[in-house]
């Protein structure tokens, strides 16, 4: 036999097994998959700016190489060039014009630093210059490269044709350019030493605790930090598709990037624990959560043993002795809480109550429902028989024996309805139809062709059930209040499904006062006592209430104003109805 164990033992069970220790697992497997997430995250989002940033420097760079090309295009150094050679102009007057222009063109770009042009029949003598101090330019950067950097410089444009050349040294960074005449024979060469801190600042600023490796066309631009972070960079596959890798606690983040003339590489790298700090603190959650657990759990157990587990108890001693068949019984005790004092009161009464309610309430509204439901289908209006006997006693008077026999027969068809002698409620649309057309036979007689009757029914809604005698009320409602009174006009009789719903509708042609707006709202109101209304006014609030009633709330009767119809709606559930 299973031991069964008390709310108590229950509680410390469910805090330990059910809460305690899945929060833990939770809050572990959580850590780890944000840490995880995150990581991945932050690898991909500087994956992103990678890509960004190589793409800033790429346009930097790619301007500096346009703006060494305009020397090319324009020409205007070779035209002084071929002016002093011719010598139409002196050597100062084509300097003036070469330092100049250099000036205009290169002196105010952010990518370049300082710009050399030689000729190269005598580079050392003649040549002009310029600096940029805005981009880090000075004239010491001019000796330096006059002092260790031109001679190479001129041996790398010596193999170059026509094509742009890249050279570093000593952390100093030079695009190279030869300027040609017609017979593309090489003249002059064009230096530009390009302002690393502006073309490479996205790289260099990119993250704190990152290192930067970058190369242009395979020389080296930057190299960050110690040796120990590039072991093994060599290896790692460098594409035009910005990546990451993971070696270790390292991770390096790698692009190749072909700009116009050059390829740019670029190789990131940091420790994972210094680029992602705030990740790895993810691990102390769960010591972190235990700690804190500890002591809420017992001042839990505590808390929950006063003001939950006793009041409990008691409850559960005084609902043995209900089981008991003691229903008279009451609980006295301080329950301590609101809630349970509540619940307390509540236990007494309903103890106080319950063999009432089993033996006596439950069969009383049983019975009270199917009471109103009988006494509101039995209120049929007996004015309508008067009025049908006199036209009777009229057709009688005038000899008319078929007409006479018409009506006593449409008249047995409605006394049969009403008198409902196989007690059943509901019909089907198609009978309720018998009973209309027996009505509006009787009516017509008595209207004659001041009356037009039109129909508009579903063949599917014909099958549907409604309540007995539910659309003569209406019709007659129709007739007396919309066609009576202004000598003649047209009832319409329309039948559609929407959905679980039968819609049936009877639109006539009267025109609704503010006052009988006012009359029907009341009528129709579910707090109606029709007990204290004329026959006259009977119908309406009968229909509604059956509806009401027999489907709920959301059925009904409607009766409003549509443009120059008067439309009275009945709205009937037909979802559990046999189709």
């Amino acid at each position: 036999m299973t031991k069964v164990r008390s709310i108590r033992q229950r509680i410390v069970q469910m805090i330990l097994l059910y809460w305690a220790l899945p929060f833990i697992v939770l809050i572990s497997l959580l850590g780890w998959y944000m840490s995880r997430k995150e990581e991945s995250e932050g690898l991909s989002r500087l994956a992103e700016q990678l890509r960004m940033n190589n793409q800033i420097c790429i346009e930097r760079v790619d301007s500096a190489l346009r703006d060494s090309r305009q020397a090319t295009y324009d020409r205007t150094l070779y035209e002084y060039y071929s002016a002093y050679r011719k010598g139409t102009v002196s050597y100062t007057a084509t300097y003036n014009y070469g330092q100049g222009y250099l000036a205009r063109t290169y002196g105010k770009r952010k990518e370049i630093s300082s710009t050399v042009f030689m000729m190269l029949e005598e580079p050392e003598r003649l040549h002009m210059t310029n600096y940029n101090s805005q981009a880090g330019g000075s004239y010491r950067q001019l000796e330096t490269f006059w002092e260790e950097d031109m001679q190479e410089v001129l041996l790398l444009a010596a193999d170059l044709d026509t094509s742009i050349g890249v050279f570093e040294q000593k952390g100093r960074l030079y695009i190279v350019r030869n300027l040609l005449d017609g017979s593309y024979r090489p003249w002059g060469v064009l230096v530009h030493r390009l302002n690393k801190e502006y073309c490479f600042e996205p790289l260099l600023s990119f993250f704190d605790g990152i290192s930067a490796w970058i190369t242009l066309d395979g020389q080296t631009v930057v190299r960050q930090g110690d040796e120990e972070n590039w072991k093994g960079a060599d290896s790692l596959a460098v594409t035009s598709e910005a990546h990451f890798e993971k070696k270790g606690d390292s991770a390096y983040l790698c692009q190749l990037v072909k700009g116009s003339d050059f390829e740019l590489r670029t190789v990131l790298t940091g420790k994972m624990r210094q680029l992602f700090r705030p990740i790895y603190s993810y691990q102390y959650l769960p010591v972190f959560t235990l700690l804190f657990l500890i002591p809420m759990i017992f001042l839990f157990l505590y808390l929950t043993g006063r003001y939950v587990t006793r009041p409990l108890t008691l409850m559960v001693d005084q609902a043995r002795k209900i089981e008991n068949g003691d229903l008279g019984v009451q609980l006295q005790e301080n329950m301590k809480t609101r809630e349970f004092e509540y619940l307390r009161d509540s236990f007494n009464h309903m103890s106080g109550t319950l063999k009432y309610q089993f033996d006596h309430i439950y069969e009383e509204e049983l019975a009270l429902r199917d009471a109103r439901i009988m006494a509101l289908q039995s209120n049929i209006n007996p004015h309508f028989m008067n009025n049908t006997l006199e036209i009777i006693n009229w057709e009688a008077r005038l000899g008319d024996n078929a007409k006479v026999s018409k009506m006593i027969e449409a008249l047995s068809i409605l006394m049969d309805a009403a008198m409902d002698r196989h007690k059943q409620p509901e019909v089907l649309l198609t009978e309720e139809m018998i009973y209309v057309n027996a009505y509006l036979y009787i009516t017509s007689e008595r209207l004659g062709r001041r009356l037009t009757i039109v129909k508009d029914l579903e063949e599917e809604t014909l099958s549907c059930k409604v309540p007995r005698l539910i659309m003569q009320p209406i019709i007659e409602n129709a007739v007396n209040h919309g066609i009576v009174p202004r000598g003649r006009g047209t009832v319409e009789i329309i039948s559609r499904r929407e959905g679980d719903r039968l819609i049936l509708e009877i639109k006539n042609d009267g025109t609704m006062t503010e006052e009988d707006c006012r009359k029907i709202e009341k009528l129709l109101s579910p707090e109606y006592d029709t007990s204290r209304e004329s026959s006259l006014n009977l119908g309406i609030a009968n229909v509604n209430q059956r509806l009401r009633i027999l489907y709920g709330d959301a059925c009904g009767l409607t009766i409003a104003q549509e443009g120059d119809k008067v439309v009275s709606r009945m709205t009937i559930a037909v979802q559990n109805q046999t189709t």
